[in-house]
């Protein structure tokens, strides 16, 4: 995802990572100078992430779990 692309209430899914891969929340700040955007996942939880790790919603993708590993973001 492109910073440009990024707008204040958009729904995204996080891509990459680690266990928070396929977590979906909605974008509420953003940080030009950082690249990055301020996430509300939900109830009281919100964090900074980079614009490379989001995706989003509206495109289609698959949530890939193995056991013992790490999900995974795959686009349609």
């Amino acid at each position: 995802m492109n910073f440009q692309d990024t707008q204040i209430g958009q729904q995204v899914v996080r891509s990459k990572g680690d266990y928070v891969v396929g977590r979906i929340g909605e974008i509420i700040n953003r940080d030009e100078n950082k690249n990055r955007v301020q996430i509300a996942w939900g109830g009281n939880t919100k964090t900074w992430v980079s614009v490379n790790s989001l995706e989003p919603t509206f495109i289609p993708y698959d949530i890939v779990t193995i056991p013992g590993k790490w999900p995974k973001y795959i686009r349609k």
